[in-house]
């Protein structure tokens, strides 16, 4: 009796991983604001950001009348998902719906064509390293007006030392950040 009670147990334990692991779960990307395998960043479950790959964001950031903002970082940084948090607060208070993402972390790597074509396209805005390459470094935050780069910050990327990500991103960086982000949306909806 007590084989029987184990094994229908066991049974059923089994079906309902496998109904699960069936289930189609639907993801609405645009509450998603930076889902890392660490760290989720969510504000009040409302989110600007909107996940793009390479190509998509390549065709929008070359576009002769772009348009539009950029959040660049790769999965599992930490300053990413702070910063985040920032931008998608600061954004939101002055009715800014959208904010592409882009994980570029898989494209650097491979160094792609499409991942060359944005590196040439903000080249004047990024690090030139000893060997003459360029690469975007997470976090970095775009601001594209008119087909042209706008405001470019990519400050936090730059971080060296011990500190572990969250010492580093102390009161006095997230206000510096704040200050910034308030005057770069201010004149992204006033630039004409």
């Amino acid at each position: 009796m007590k084989k029987a009670l184990k094994l229908l147990i066991f049974v059923i334990l089994i079906a309902g991983f496998i109904y699960l692991g069936k289930k189609d779960y639907k993801i609405d990307k645009k509450k998603q604001v930076i889902n890392h395998k660490t760290s989720t960043v969510l504000l009040d479950g409302k989110s600007v950001f909107t996940e793009v790959n390479h190509s998509k964001l390549l065709s929008e950031i070359t576009e002769k009348n772009a348009n539009l903002i950029f959040y660049a970082c790769v999965e599992n940084n930490k300053l990413c998902a702070l910063y985040g948090n920032l931008i998608n607060e600061i954004a939101s208070n002055y009715s800014i719906s959208e904010i592409y993402y882009y994980d570029f972390e898989k494209d650097r790597k491979n160094n792609n064509a499409t991942y060359q074509r944005i590196i040439t396209k903000l080249s004047d805005y990024l690090l030139t390293d000893d060997t003459g390459r360029q690469n975007l470094y997470s976090p970095t935050l775009v601001f594209i007006k008119n087909g042209e780069v706008y405001a470019f910050d990519d400050t936090l990327s730059m971080y060296r030392g011990n500190a572990t990500a969250k010492d580093y991103y102390s009161d006095e960086v997230e206000s510096e950040r704040r200050e910034y982000l308030i005057n770069a949306f201010e004149g992204y909806i006033s630039y004409e």
